[in-house]
């Protein structure tokens, strides 16, 4: 797969600790599960802090509910990214705006004539925002997984991504049962005699 770039998806929320890592390691577990390839998801924050650690009470509720999570530090959103990415899925109308401005400024900069919206809130993908739960208890944690997982499939199918998916690489031979290999029978000696 390194021959072919892979299509940057980024989830967006404000600190990048608790909704968009969220996001983030639900749609690679349902990428997984669906065997969809080509795509690298990650996330940021359009007020993070580099290097801050995923929200504890994320963790939790993406561990209680078997989504494996790795290494995770928060990242704001910065040039590359706004440049990079195949599409920003932002966690609220607000973040969509916010983040549309700042990477239309970033694109008319660097010379871009043409600029195509790759920008959308998870209201329009799913038909609700994700709300943040800074702050709050742990079953606000568990709201806000239950809204991100129940509207993972239709991310999917609104930005078409099984479209843009690369085809699954090709099965190699199974090597079959040990020991000698059978002749091929000619037609000629399958003719039965009466």
């Amino acid at each position: 797969m390194s021959a072919t770039k892979l299509k940057k998806i980024v989830f967006i929320c404000t600190g990048n600790t608790c909704r968009s890592p969220m996001a983030e390691y639900l749609l690679k577990k349902v990428l997984k599960k669906e065997k969809l390839r080509g795509f690298k998801v990650c996330s940021a924050g359009v007020g993070a802090k580099k290097g801050d650690l995923m929200n504890p009470k994320t963790a939790q509720i993406l561990q209680d509910n078997g989504v494996a999570i790795g290494k995770f530090t928060s990242a704001p959103v910065n040039e590359k990214l706004l440049k990079e990415a195949f599409v920003f899925v932002c966690m609220t109308e607000r973040h969509a705006d916010y983040l549309m401005d700042m990477r239309w400024d970033v694109l008319r900069k660097s010379g871009a004539e043409e600029i195509e919206n790759n920008v959308y809130s998870f209201e329009q993908l799913a038909g609700y925002s994700i709300p943040d739960p800074y702050g709050q208890n742990l079953d606000a944690y568990g709201r806000v997984y239950q809204l991100l997982d129940g509207g993972m499939y239709a991310l999917i199918e609104k930005l078409h991504l099984r479209d843009y998916a690369l085809p699954a690489p090709p099965k190699k031979p199974s090597a079959g049962k040990r020991g000698r290999p059978k002749k091929a029978v000619a037609v000629e000696q399958l003719q039965i005699n009466y």
